[in-house]
């Protein structure tokens, strides 16, 4: 098993699409929302951090296996069927490709620095709201049923390790089939421009709801982005009274998609075009609709 210290939370092989040397497919525009100027950087150097999937077991040792399964999901990057998806018009009904999609976009969504940072946030809340209390109970009413609680792990829970918490996460990013069965039941669309100019970010799943608030998958009014390429930008929502997985030409500028991406952004974008281009684009479309 190959051992790396070096964890990519968004996949080297999927930026690669967005490269700027599209021949090499080597380096990569990367732009921060508090680093300054633009900088063109080697995809190996971008959205990594030591140690993010490799938490330390009980004998101090590294556990590596999650790095390896996620390198064998990753291999579907390099698929000749999601090349296809990034350049051409496939049939986004079959299930195949629903399949594909729906898992890799789950765990991309689920295995940034920012969902375990919400894990942790969650833990920290469990443990001072139970943590007053001189005993847990042992059980819960709910509509009338009683319900038995095993709290006998209790301590073991409340003094969990920054590598304990880590463990945790990671199971719930390997239990992802959950989240991708959710996505393939929305309906799919791709919105596609003939020119490359979308960017992609280091939070690449991008969750909305007018309401600017999470308020859930199933939400009717609730849209999922993810931009495969930088001609295509994938769509799904809840409007299965609408014509599913269509193919919609960009009609305007790119501003508003690629503002809507940046907003989501954990601190980088990443662009196959200089990123003052694209920042002019978003402000240009944020004027043009009086947001600026």
């Amino acid at each position: 098993m190959q051992k790396s210290k070096r964890n990519h939370w968004v996949s080297q092989a999927y930026l690669r699409a967005f490269a700027s040397d599209p021949e090499r497919r080597e380096k990569i525009w990367r732009f921060g929302k508090d680093t300054g100027a633009p900088e063109l950087k080697p995809i190996e150097k971008v959205a990594v951090r030591f140690y993010l999937y490799a938490p330390k077991g009980k004998d101090g040792k590294r556990d590596y296996a999650f790095e390896a399964k996620l390198s064998e999901l990753e291999q579907w990057f390099g698929d000749p069927l999601w090349q296809r998806l990034c350049t051409e018009m496939v049939d986004l009904s079959w299930e195949p490709v629903r399949k594909m999609v729906s898992l890799l976009v789950a765990v991309m969504y689920l295995r940034t620095p920012a969902q375990f940072e919400a894990s942790k946030a969650m833990h920290r809340q469990i443990v001072d709201v139970y943590g007053q209390f001189p005993e847990l109970p042992s059980s819960f009413d709910h509509k009338g049923k009683m319900y038995r609680l095993d709290n006998s792990k209790w301590a073991e829970y409340r003094d969990a390790s920054e590598d304990d918490m880590k463990r945790f996460w990671l199971s719930q990013v390997g239990s992802a089939v959950w989240l991708a069965e959710i996505l393939m039941k929305m309906r799919w669309a791709v919105v596609f421009s003939d020119v490359p100019v979308f960017i992609t970010t280091d939070n690449p799943v991008t969750i909305i709801h007018p309401s600017l608030r999470f308020r859930g998958l199933k939400n009717p009014e609730t849209t999922l982005i993810f931009p495969l390429s930088p001609t295509r930008v994938l769509m799904m929502d809840n409007r299965q009274s609408e014509p599913n997985g269509h193919y919609y030409p960009l009609k305007e500028r790119p501003g508003c998609f690629n503002s809507t991406l940046w907003r989501n952004a954990i601190e980088h974008m990443f662009s196959h075009r200089d990123p003052d281009i694209v920042c002019a684009e978003m402000l240009a479309e944020a004027e043009r609709m009086g947001f600026a």
